[in-house]
């Protein structure tokens, strides 16, 4: 009875013990060490990225209106509405100086160092300048080229399931074929989905807000008048038949691109094996000249 009571007295110290006192001393494992340095990372990023644009925020309120002309903000601000960004045109100008500032400091340093370096690095001066404008600039001219080669295949689901029949709800159209459109166009059927909300016809005005492409503007003013309660069926048809000439030129553009890399890179490659022909040929007339010396 006493080794019993014993015992359970013994069983009950090691539960106290695991229960309270293991917990705090429990080794981690690596993944759950690596998961906590990437969080703390991340969370080191987050908070320094914020820090930057609480200070860019500030730095665009109260200087902005002095840097920024009316027509550059005007054009900053139709960038950022066709990227959706969380910032503002003073933002952006901000931007450009600190690179402006970072650019002249590398340069003035090279120049200390050697004076060719330095005349050779005051360049990125001008190109600190335009890099964040080029950047966004680029980003659009990107996902232009990215919707305008994914829209045939969205407007070719669009017109066959309006010949079906009239009674189509876009939305479902665009839901279907989500899953199968690239990110650029994906986000932008996304935006429209969301729009959808508030009416056809609203999503459709944005939509052409927002992505003022020839073959976009046009499918909007179709299904615009399609709203109104027009048989527009000719007009479609023949967008239909202007998106697919433009695919097949794409895919034809597209082909010819690869065609003419391919070329340049065998052009390359004989040009390398004839320089290593020459040079394997100068040394071996070299070793004989020298045997017989």
């Amino acid at each position: 009875m006493i080794f019993f009571a014993k015992l359970c007295a013994f069983l009950s110290i090691i539960y106290l013990v695991k229960l309270f006192l293991y917990p705090i001393y429990k080794p981690v494992s690596k993944k759950q060490k690596k998961r906590g340095r990437e969080f703390a990372r991340e969370k080191k990023k987050y908070n320094y990225k914020k820090k930057i644009f609480k200070m860019k925020r500030q730095l665009a309120s109260k200087y902005g209106k002095k840097i920024l002309g009316r027509a550059e903000r005007v054009r900053f601000q139709k960038i950022i509405d066709r990227l959706d960004l969380n910032e503002t045109p003073e933002e952006i100008r901000i931007t450009q100086i600190a690179y402006l500032i970072g650019a002249v400091l590398l340069t003035l340093f090279m120049l200390s160092a050697n004076r060719l370096l330095g005349c050779i690095t005051g360049i990125f001066i001008i190109l600190g300048w335009m890099y964040p404008v080029d950047k966004l600039e680029k980003t659009i001219e990107r996902k232009n080229k990215n919707i305008s080669l994914d829209f045939p295949a969205f407007y070719s689901m669009v017109y066959y399931q309006y010949s079906k029949s009239v009674n189509i709800y876009l939305a479902d159209v665009i839901k279907d074929y989500i899953p199968n459109a690239n990110p650029d166009m994906s986000e932008e059927l996304g935006v429209m989905l969301d729009n959808i909300d508030y009416g056809e016809e609203y999503a459709l005005k944005q939509l052409k807000k927002r992505v003022p492409l020839h073959y976009i503007l046009k499918f909007c003013d179709i299904m615009e008048t399609r709203l109104n309660g027009y048989d527009n069926v000719s007009q479609m048809t023949y967008l239909k038949n202007e998106v697919d000439e433009y695919r097949v030129k794409a895919l034809e553009d597209e082909l010819q691109k690869r065609q003419s890399s391919n070329s340049k890179i065998q052009i390359a490659l004989v040009a390398i094996l004839i320089v290593y022909i020459i040079i394997y040929y100068l040394f071996t007339i070299l070793a004989s000249l020298k045997m017989f010396q």
